[in-house]
């Protein structure tokens, strides 16, 4: 019981948090395998730009995301967004 009480109250903290930020659809660009670990760039409205990290075990990247809406004010190469995550991991 304690736990099913500790989850709610988790999902609604999570709730109020997610109505103050707007969320959007965003499609999957590209997918990066680096030392193990997969790299999913997904690309929303507004060249809105998410990375998510997943061990390399976890299977495929999803082609669509629904992630946090941030647009980003200019244009970006996604050539150079995959070749900054390489350099990341060098």
């Amino acid at each position: 019981m304690t736990g099913q009480m500790l989850f709610l109250s988790v999902n609604a903290a999570a709730e109020t948090t997610d109505e103050k930020q707007k969320m959007t659809i965003c499609r999957l660009a590209s997918q990066l395998i680096v030392k193990k670990q997969r790299v999913c760039l997904f690309l929303g409205a507004n060249n809105t730009q998410y990375r998510e990290y997943m061990p390399y075990d976890a299977g495929e990247c999803p082609r669509q995301y629904e992630c946090p809406y941030r647009p980003n004010e200019k244009p970006f190469i996604l050539k150079n967004v995959i070749k900054s995550i390489k350099k990341q991991f060098k």
